[in-house]
């Protein structure tokens, strides 16, 4: 924790912990910018008359007898004295300590290529630090893209040999490429969503042809053979599932939002379904099993808020609870994935999940949770 940035400090430090933590009288009340906490003492000049203001959602704060304003760190640093920022800083490390704060998830295991080479395409973010505004748009800033290796490709072709040894040229120009890894971190295969707007009727008309939303590069393995995200599965017990990249992206920004989630890591499916069968193990089942044997024990199920889609997650909770893992399936808002709901629905979802047993299971396939009758008493 000695290398976390100011910026992460004063983002992270829960000022209502610290007030609670050292006794300091303060009350709760509500001023123009939100939340204020109104506390009695002023850490600088030491007035008791109930003269200081802090804003909660602002981490800014006043003092309206010496003037004093100050932040979170500032706060601290005359609470203890106002003289030495090393004891105030390794204060403030000791209070996310106890808060139990958790350092966001980076890319964990190392990736590399063989004989998969992308086309041509920059990584992101670019080397200036830019984001695609796409990506922005969706909830999805610089370091998320960087921590799944998104790479954006405005003129590039995936190279490939047809069944009969032709060499053709498939074309990934204005698409976002999203690389699928292996549990080792080798690059398997990948995808190329479309970054173009949708074209109009008059385009339509004229005989313009809809692009693909997601192209797929030919002769290369399909992606239900993988776990999206899987390679960063390590030191943890526990991952939640989603389908599509953007899901587990989600899934990812809501979980690092708090700090007592950022163990659990997020993985994808690619579709409503878990693969199996395969003698060698060549599937999401054989991965998942490879995840157990290496301290995994925990799979929450997060699909798509839809009817049909519980009968698929409970037919893949009884695959993974039959090779020894817990399952707990989350319940997200009818008719929406964890990337069209906000951060708190899907740490809600996450929490309130329901474990799965064979009892659950035959319950949900008899009154299914997201029926017209059903829905309101799950709160959907």
């Amino acid at each position: 924790m000695s290398n976390i940035s100011i910026d992460e400090l004063m983002e992270e430090l829960d000022i209502e912990f610290f007030l609670q933590r050292e006794s300091i009288a303060y009350k709760e009340t509500r001023g123009v910018n939100g939340i204020q906490l109104n506390i009695r003492t002023c850490p600088a000049c030491s007035d008791s008359r109930w003269r200081v203001y802090f804003g909660v959602e602002t981490g800014l704060g006043n003092c309206f007898v010496c003037g004093l304003g100050f932040n979170k760190l500032r706060f601290l640093h005359h609470y203890f004295g106002g003289q030495d920022w090393k004891t105030t800083m390794r204060e403030a490390r000791e209070l996310l300590r106890e808060q139990g704060w958790r350092p966001k998830r980076k890319a964990m295991v190392a990736t590399f290529e063989t004989n998969v080479e992308l086309p041509v395409s920059e990584e992101l973010p670019l080397p200036d630090g830019s984001n695609l505004a796409y990506l922005e748009h969706r909830g999805f800033d610089a370091e998320i893209a960087r921590y799944f290796r998104f790479r954006w490709c405005q003129f590039g072709w995936w190279k490939y040999k047809d069944d009969d040894g032709t060499v053709k040229l498939q074309d990934f120009s204005n698409r976002l490429i999203i690389p699928v890894y292996d549990l080792d971190g080798e690059l398997k295969t990948f995808q190329g969503r479309d970054l173009l707007p949708p074209i109009t009727d008059e385009q339509r008309a004229l005989g313009v042809q809809e692009r693909q939303r997601y192209l797929f590069p030919k002769m290369l393995p399909g992606t239900g053979r993988y776990l999206y995200n899987g390679h960063n599965v390590v030191a943890t017990d526990h991952v939640v599932m989603g389908e599509g990249a953007f899901d587990v992206a989600a899934i990812k920004v809501a979980l690092d939002e708090e700090s007592s989630l950022r163990s659990v890591v997020p993985v994808g499916s690619f579709g409503k379904h878990l693969s199996y069968g395969s003698p060698a193990g060549d599937d999401q089942l054989g991965r998942f099993n490879v995840l157990k044997q290496r301290g995994l024990k925990r799979v929450t199920i997060m699909w798509d808020g839809e009817e049909k889609v519980i009968n698929a997650a409970l037919a893949a909770a009884r695959l993974l609870a039959g090779i020894g893992l817990q399952v707990r399936i989350a319940l997200l808002p009818h008719e929406k994935d964890p990337n069209e709901v906000p951060a708190e629905v899907v740490r809600k979802a996450f929490y309130a999940a329901h474990e799965w047993s064979p009892a659950l299971d035959i319950k949900w396939r008899l009154r299914n949770p997201y029926s017209e009758r059903e829905r309101a008493k799950y709160g959907l």
